[in-house]
């Protein structure tokens, strides 16, 4: 047991200093070259050389003293190895400068052992500390002051100098050589070391010249006391059309790189140079044949051997700046371009449902009064085609302003189940007509007044529902409004419009909101369209903060669907239950019609006169003044543009005086904002051609009714 147990402690030992070889030897492999190595090995091998002769002299205190210097020089070599480079620095010194003034006090100053603190001195000076320190200042004097106390206190000769003579001949030569060899050695790592250091100072340069010369900045170096380039970079030269770089030097800033830039470097004064920052900015500057260069540039100031100088940095954004003139002259020239499209479009809209104004309320009236069953046909043909072409031209509107993203929302307050019930109520006809069952379900919103673009969400239903209604030739249409999420201030809803109509294909249903696309060229036939009308309600229901989906199953139907969030702006039930108007048509309302085209004034007379409304007509502003200065009137039919006087500056004139009465805009102009910018002017609605009878006329009983309400 006892010999099983020897044998593991002698185990663990030898793996202990296996383990511990293997350590130093990594680390002496891995440590970078250091002077202070190459001086502590020569050290060690001087110390053991010195015991040697100590000892063979039986001067067992030097040799002792030898020893002790040794195991410190070995004990700093592992404290470098183990990154203690000041500790085994300050002891490397301290062994030498010891170690030497004991031996040299035992054996006696004839041996020759002080003529080491020579190469010590140079060793400390170029080799331990490369720089004047005060480490380096105090080694100093700690080495010299030992090496005058060993002259003080070192004698000559020791007793035993007589009995060995032939020992301290020979170990003053020994040591007079080794002091030699060890200068020598000391020399040659100095001038290795000052080559190292100067290789690595034309490496530096190299590597900043390459920096310099390579920089894609033109840079100028300047000599702000006399305002003179004193460098420049390769950059500067092929920027500026200079021929070599002697063409530069000296010259004065001012003639190459201009007055401003000459400003800017005044600007760095003498007095507050040191709190001066970078400067940085856009420069122009001219080449020497005069071409232009625009310029990102930075100024830096900075101190070389106590003279003041500027980095100037000039970064070439020529092409860039052209580029940005290109961009701002394509831009000029497209804005220029949509506002002539945009004046265009608005004239077009003019022209265009001023005539359709006509048509469309001819065919109406005809369709009122008396006619041939023979010609109820065509009265319905020309009915629809009118209509059809009407939402032609309000999808071509809107489309512009969707390409352009133009179109903006109005916010203002609406009761949602009265709009939804108009929506319906207007396609009572052609449901009936196709006989399709209308079905709708409004009580999630009854009675809510809330905020947004009454118009533009009627727009997207009137689309959905007029499309349900186009491709279902039997069945049923359901217009579906459910509150998803309730809140004090604002409400999420679902609109849904569903029919039993031919349905869309899956492969097609990703595609049927981009911009004039259609299923296929058959449909398309069938049932005409631009295939605007689903772009255009995707894009409002977007701008609405909701998403336009569709689910479908060919030949069984589809069903559209947004979710949107409005605010609430009241929740009122009593407008939908109100009675009755108190009265059925327009007897003894006094209306004044302001209409310089004389097929529309045609077209409203005879239908305010079917109304059994009283009509005074004016055919410009000024003669609208009149009337309405001479009479009294109940409401007021204006048109926006009329000769002499347009209808703003009449209602501008007429609220001056202090009227309340009704003023409704009659107009073929269409424009974002409208009603809110109308409102704005003294309006109190509009009514856009071409318009529908029923609009008209509920309109003006409405007005009418409240300013006779207000008047009781």
């Amino acid at each position: 047991m006892k010999t099983k147990k020897g044998t593991n402690i002698l185990s663990v030992a030898l793996g202990y200093w296996e383990k511990l070889a293997e350590d130093y030897y990594l680390k002496q492999v891995n440590a970078p070259h250091s002077p202070l190595k190459s001086l502590t090995e020569i050290g060690i091998l001087v110390a053991g050389l010195n015991m040697i002769l100590c000892t063979i002299m039986k001067e067992y205190g030097a040799a002792f003293a030898c020893l002790l210097a040794c195991s410190m020089l070995l004990t700093a070599h592992f404290l470098r190895l183990y990154n203690r480079e000041g500790i085994a620095k300050w002891l490397v010194i301290i062994s030498f400068n010891a170690g030497v003034m004991i031996v040299s006090y035992c054996v006696g100053l004839r041996s020759g052992v002080y003529m080491y603190f020579f190469p010590v001195i140079f060793a400390m000076i170029f080799l331990i500390d490369t720089k004047i320190t005060k480490d380096l200042i105090i080694s100093e004097i700690a080495t010299i002051t030992c090496f005058g106390l060993t002259f003080i206190i070192a004698p000559y000769a020791t007793k035993s100098t007589s009995e060995g003579e032939i020992h301290y001949i020979y170990n003053f030569r020994i040591n007079l050589a080794l002091s030699l060899v060890i200068t020598g050695l000391v020399a040659y790592s100095i001038l290795k070391t000052l080559n190292k250091k100067e290789d690595d100072l034309l490496g530096e340069k190299s590597l900043g010249d390459t920096i310099f010369n390579t920089s894609l900045d033109a840079i100028f170096i300047i000599d702000l006391e006399t305002q003179l380039i004193a460098d420049c970079n390769k950059r500067a030269i092929e920027l500026f059309g200079m021929k070599n770089k002697e063409g530069v030097m000296l010259m004065a800033i001012s003639s190459l790189l201009g007055e401003p830039a000459a400003a800017k470097l005044n600007a760095f004064s003498p007095e507050n140079f040191t709190s001066h920052s970078p400067w940085f900015g856009n420069m122009e500057f001219s080449t020497l044949e005069g071409h232009p260069i625009y310029a990102y540039t930075n100024i830096v100031i900075f101190e070389h051997q106590r003279r003041r100088y500027a980095k100037i940095s000039i970064l070439d954004i020529t092409e860039v700046r052209i580029a940005e003139v290109e961009t701002l002259k394509a831009k000029e020239r497209a804005e220029r371009a949509a506002k002539v499209k945009s004046r265009f479009l608005s004239n077009m809209s003019h022209e265009l449902r001023t005539p359709l104004n006509a048509i469309i309320g001819s065919t109406n009236i005809l369709h009122q009064e008396y006619h041939l069953n023979s010609q109820r046909q065509m009265l319905d043909v020309l009915k629809y085609s009118s209509e059809h072409m009407l939402e032609l031209v309000n999808d071509i509107l809107d489309y512009s302003k969707l390409e352009a993203d133009k179109m903006e929302l109005n916010n203002a307050p609406f009761n949602l189940s009265e709009l939804l019930f108009k929506i319906v109520g207007l396609f009572r006809n052609p449901v009936d007509a196709k006989k399709l069952s209308l079905r709708y379900d409004f009580e999630a919103v009854k009675g809510y007044i809330v905020m947004g673009d009454e118009m533009r969400l009627h727009q997207v239903l009137n689309n959905l529902l007029s499309n349900a209604i186009k491709f279902t030739e039997e069945g049923a249409v359901m217009v579906d409004v459910k509150a998803l999420m309730k809140r004090s201030t604002n409400i999420t809803l679902r609109f849904s419009v569903k029919d039993s109509g031919i349905g869309i294909a899956p492969e097609k249903q990703h595609r049927i909101f981009d911009k004039f696309y259609q299923t296929d060229t058959e449909t398309t036939r069938k049932y005409g369209g631009s295939g605007l009308g689903l772009a255009i309600s995707q894009y409002i229901v977007q701008k609405m903060g909701g998403e336009l989906r569709v689910e479908s199953t060919p030949g069984q139907g589809s069903t559209f669907y947004f979710d949107i969030t409005l605010p609430i702006e009241a929740t009122k039930y009593s407008y939908i239950e109100e009675p009755a108007e108190k009265f059925e048509d327009l007897e003894g309302v006094r209306i004044l019609v302001a209409e310089d085209n004389p097929v529309n004034m045609m077209i409203v007379k005879r239908f305010l006169a079917k109304w059994n409304a009283d009509i005074v007509e004016a055919v410009n502003g000024l003669e609208a003044l009149d009337q309405f200065n001479s009479s009294h009137f109940d409401l007021l039919l204006v048109d926006l543009e009329m000769p002499e006087l347009d209808g703003a500056g009449v209602v501008s004139r007429i609220r001056k005086k202090g009227s309340t009465v009704p003023i409704i805009a009659f107009t073929a102009a269409v424009y974002d904002h409208m009603q809110a910018d109308l409102i704005e002017k003294g309006f109190n609605d509009f009514i856009p051609k071409p318009f529908r009878p029923d609009d008209l006329r509920q309109k003006i009983r409405h007005y009418v009714n409240t300013a006779r309400k207000k008047r009781a």
